[in-house]
């Protein structure tokens, strides 16, 4: 791993490893959700999560916080790291694909 300012690289598994208070603030909740009990099957062949109303489960929402003040500063840093990757060799931008352009419209 490679450390570059506010993140980690890792050229081994092609990750970018963005640490909490670098470029953005990680907030943590903890907060109950419903319990899944099953699926059922629908009859157009998809499947419907059923929860249960009493059960509940205990969890954590994590939720990443950008800065207004700093997103251009985010943004340019995100570029430089772009252009870091590239200078090493790596593909940063997937080739460009008419068939998934066309898909969206």
């Amino acid at each position: 791993m490679e450390k570059n300012g506010a993140c980690t690289v890792d050229f081994k598994n092609r990750n970018i490893i963005l640490h909490d208070g670098g470029l953005f603030y990680i907030d943590s909740k903890r907060v109950r959700r419903h319990k899944i009990i099953g699926f059922k099957k629908l009859s157009n062949g998809a499947s419907e999560v059923l929860f249960s109303k009493k059960a509940t489960i205990k969890d954590i929402n994590h939720e990443a916080v950008l800065w207004f003040e700093e997103l251009r500063e985010t943004i340019n840093y995100l570029k430089r790291l772009e252009r870091f990757l590239n200078s090493q060799g790596y593909k940063t931008n997937p080739p460009f694909n008419k068939k998934i352009l066309a898909s969206l419209k």
